[in-house]
């Protein structure tokens, strides 16, 4: 597995990964029309990449497997898992065929490195109780700070 930064080109690739972690389960909940017609889901990505946004995409045999951003949003445009305008907030896909072979514990891993580097306290994302992703960012030290709508928000103190 290659894990490279995450760059402007990657917009349709990243916008299939948030497709993924959109429809977890498998339920076809968001397409690309309604992913772009959502303000609250569509702000992970609108302008791909801010000053700020940092990334990183992992190929597995020259293919893109998965892929792992953040982005600073704000109290009066929040995401799903929200903290506070200094705290990135996290998206995190792998595509169907390459789930189960470490890529999104590697894309994640990498992203923690680079929200370090860039001197983050913390990270944040939103999770579906019943997403088994929710078993890597516990293993990876985030921690459940609160709930909106039906998802936990969760924290990685950096």
């Amino acid at each position: 597995m290659h894990l490279r930064p995450a760059t402007a080109a990657d917009l349709p690739f990243l916008l299939e990964m948030l497709l993924e972690a959109c429809n977890w389960d498998g339920t076809p909940w968001y397409d690309e029309a309604k992913a772009r017609g959502d303000d609250h889901a569509w702000r992970y990505l609108d302008a791909w990449p801010h000053a700020n946004d940092f990334g990183v995409v992992a190929e597995v045999d020259g293919s893109p497997a998965g892929a792992a951003w953040a982005r600073l949003l704000t109290a009066d445009r929040p995401g799903y898992g929200y903290i506070a305008d200094d705290v990135p907030e996290l998206t995190l896909g792998v595509a169907a065929g390459f789930r189960r072979r470490g890529v999104a514990r590697g894309v994640l891993t990498e992203l923690i490195a680079q929200a370090r580097a860039a001197s983050y306290g913390q990270l944040s994302l939103s999770v579906d109780p019943d997403n088994p992703a929710r078993n890597l960012y516990e293993s990876l030290g985030f921690r459940k700070v609160g709930v909106v709508g039906t998802s936990d928000t969760m924290v990685l103190e950096l």
